[in-house]
């Protein structure tokens, strides 16, 4: 009775490897050729169909108030007010006053109270 040593286990590793490696590379023979199958129906299909017109090139959609809004505001506001200067004009975000009041009593809740 043979016994079954060290340099046997590594022999079955490589066999077990190159069957892993033959295995693999059958799978990825097959799903490459499902794809250059599939890429020729498609470019048929391309043919076939009637050509598409050019898209029209979109404006992006601007959010916010239009430039001529605020340019009568300001006007509108130098007029009743007099002479100012409008130093920022920015989109209303939500703010972020909840959140530091939130945070402020979230830490003062930890503070150490004072011994009585």
């Amino acid at each position: 009775m043979k016994t079954y040593t060290t340099l046997d286990a590594i022999g079955d590793m490589f066999v077990i490897y190159g069957i892993v490696i033959v295995v693999s590379m059958l799978v990825a023979a097959v799903i490459r050729g499902i794809v250059i199958v599939l890429s020729r129906q498609a470019d048929k299909e391309a043919a076939k169909a009637p050509a598409k017109p050019a898209p029209v090139a979109l404006q992006p959609i601007r959010t916010g108030i239009p430039q001529e809004h605020l340019a009568v505001i300001t006007a509108a506001v130098a007029a009743m007010l007099g002479a100012h200067r409008v130093v920022r004009i920015e989109t209303p975000d939500r703010g972020f006053g909840w959140t530091s009041e939130a945070r402020s009593s979230h830490h003062t809740s930890h503070a150490p109270r004072a011994s009585h």
